[in-house]
């Protein structure tokens, strides 16, 4: 059974794994990797995330947020960042919560239980309605965020990415 654990020292070669699977499926960027692709030393990026936990010397433009590994037989399927708050681009591209599960393991249920996990931390955190955003062609995302409750508020065109771009609240924006 999968379960949500802080990044550590020990799962850097499993982080490895995750990415080097991902570029070779083609993709260019993990959602919910809290940066770690970025970074060529794992061991500063799991001192930055320790910091990005805290709140503590966040890089301009960024919030305090916190990354989960899904685990499951010592192979991480998934990865997903809390942000613990919004700022003017999450509310629109981003939203709370980022996430992302390894090709190979895709279409198992693994995002939704993932998900579902992070919105009761969410809830614990007193981080509720969630907001959280995909690009319209990513069925798979849309499906996993009803799947959790999400309701779509509006679409939009971003101009940047050229992509249209949906935003879902899970929770009731009055609550």
């Amino acid at each position: 059974m999968a379960k949500l654990v802080y990044p550590d020292y020990q799962h850097e070669t499993m982080m490895k794994d995750y990415l080097q699977e991902t570029y070779a499926f083609g993709e260019k960027y993990v959602n919910g990797d809290g940066g770690c692709q970025f970074y060529q030393d794992y061991h500063k990026w799991i001192k930055r995330e320790k910091q990005n936990h805290l709140g503590i010397n966040l890089e301009p433009g960024f919030v305090p947020a916190t990354t989960y590994f899904y685990l499951e037989n010592d192979q991480i399927v998934g990865t997903i960042n809390l942000r613990h708050c919004l700022n003017n681009c999450l509310i629109n591209h981003g939203g709370h919560i980022g996430y992302s599960i390894l090709p190979s393991m895709r279409k198992k249920g693994y995002a939704t239980a993932m998900l579902k996990e992070v919105i009761e931390i969410c809830k614990r955190w007193e981080i509720y309605p969630v907001l959280l955003t995909c690009n319209q062609e990513n069925i798979a995302s849309r499906k996993t965020i009803e799947k959790c409750g999400g309701k779509l508020e509006n679409k939009y065109y971003d101009e940047k990415t050229k992509e249209t771009v949906l935003r879902f609240w899970i929770g009731e924006k009055n609550d």
